[in-house]
């Protein structure tokens, strides 16, 4: 796939890719920050902003409205290493797209009583999937016992519904403006635009937003493994289960690619081996 990189004057990185076989544009926001960037006594943060991010902007209240007018499709997604947003829309309409997601980087709504109903939602969400489900924390389990000072060691909805419960509006705000800046950001652009289009309705939206101060805190280097662990844990589920993980070679090793294909091969539908 060929695209176009550039970066604005406030950090923030553009790609571009060139589709002339479709009449509708996609947008897509990744901010650098996920679970692995919270304080292990605050977790589930990350989780919480991205929820927050649909709730209203400082010039926006209403996020969803625009977008149904514009026949736009959206959502998002939160993981230990990013948060990602993305909106697809009739190529015409990618104004209300970048209009959108420019105001939401500059600054939420922060409105105390949406705060709040989304705290319960997310909380719910973590009785749901994890506590009241069953096998729902084996990887949180797994988790804790791959990891002994990497932040991957608690799952992006955090490692107890009460760091939520607990977590102010200010704690949000703290986070938000030291992750959600261009300077941490990767929007990318694909659709049957012209580049120079393209560089001018992005730097009409984006490029009047402040770069921001990051928070640059190093991640603790986990030790390496260096024997088995194991643990047996008791629940009331129907039956037994065995989990085995390993440890592997990061993202952007070539070895990554290989083992991701061999765990196809060993556990991926009923003809694995």
């Amino acid at each position: 796939m060929e695209y176009t990189k550039f970066t604005l004057d406030n950090g923030l990185t553009v790609l571009f890719h060139k589709d002339k076989n479709t009449p509708v544009v996609a947008t897509n926001l990744i901010y650098k920050v996920g679970s692995k960037n919270e304080d292990p006594n605050k977790t589930g943060y990350a989780h919480l902003l991205e929820h927050l991010m649909f709730e209203g902007s400082k010039n926006i209240p209403d996020f969803e409205t625009p977008l149904e007018k514009a026949g736009a499709t959206n959502n998002a997604f939160t993981n230990n290493d990013y948060t990602d947003y993305y909106i697809i829309l009739p190529k015409n309409n990618i104004q209300t797209a970048l209009w959108l997601e420019s105001d939401r980087m500059l600054e939420l709504a922060f409105d105390t009583e949406r705060f709040e109903i989304q705290k319960k939602v997310v909380i719910e969400e973590f009785k749901q999937t994890t506590l009241n489900e069953p096998y729902g924390d084996d990887m949180a389990l797994i988790a804790e016992l791959a990891y002994k000072k990497h932040p991957y060691k608690w799952q992006t909805i955090g490692k107890d519904p009460t760091h939520i419960e607990q977590a102010t509006l200010n704690d949000i705000k703290d986070f938000y403006f030291k992750h959600y800046a261009p300077n941490n950001a990767i929007l990318s652009i694909g659709g049957d635009l012209e580049l120079n289009q393209v560089k001018d309705l992005v730097n009409k939206w984006f490029g009047d937003i402040n770069r921001r101060t990051l928070d640059n805190n190093k991640l603790p280097k986990e030790p390496t493994q260096t024997e088995r662990r194991e643990k047996k844990v008791k629940r009331n589920v129907p039956y037994d289960t065995i989990y085995m993980a390993f440890h592997k070679n990061g993202r952007l090793s070539n070895d990554y690619y290989t083992t991701d294909i061999i765990t196809d091969i060993l556990d991926d539908g009923n003809s694995s081996r």
